[in-house]
């Protein structure tokens, strides 16, 4: 009975890793993006136009647009390299540079999102163009199952992903 417990747990956990594989290709489609293998990963990197999004407050949740000046939105998605299932609770900083000149560097947090989980940042750039993105994820502190495949996401990453085409822009705002 374990053996069949076993084998259907691996196919349920292709079949995940298929279907955010899927949604990430149709993402990778509409906008522009980047990406590389590394250690345990899979790091993609996305641009957008500045988008809105709901926040928890005072007990509801409320529609905010981007701050004022912020207009571009970037998107990291990190899967598992052995599976290419996204990999939750990641603490991600990134660095986005224009011909090695530092133009911005933030925290990503997860972005709950109905199509595809991501971490993400609205920001400002001066122009539209081709930016470097470094990537930074520390180690997660999360626990992990298995004795065998719990063996992943050991060490600090760094990556350096690029040239990514960035746009400037705002996204019409407002709650659909």
């Amino acid at each position: 009975m374990e053996i069949k417990h076993n084998t259907l747990k691996v196919a349920l956990e292709k079949a995940q890793g298929a279907a955010y594989e899927a949604a990430l290709k149709l993402m990778q489609h509409m906008d522009n993006h980047v990406s590389v293998e590394v250690d345990d990963y899979i790091v993609h990197v996305v641009s957008e136009k500045a988008e809105g999004t709901y926040q928890l407050a005072d007990g509801g949740l409320q529609w905010h647009v981007p701050e004022p000046g912020y207009n571009t939105h970037m998107e990291i998605v990190v899967q598992d390299k052995h599976d290419n299932r996204f990999i939750p609770g990641l603490n991600i900083r990134a660095r986005v540079l224009k011909g090695g000149q530092l133009v911005e560097e933030r925290g990503f947090p997860f972005f709950w999102h109905p199509f595809l989980y991501h971490y993400g940042s609205n920001f400002q750039i001066n122009e539209s163009g081709e930016y470097d993105i470094e990537v930074h994820i520390p180690a997660p502190d999360f626990p992990r199952h298995d004795e065998v495949k719990g063996k992943r996401y050991a060490k600090d990453v760094t990556v350096k992903l690029g040239p990514l085409k960035l746009e400037k822009g705002r996204k019409p705002h407002g709650p659909e």
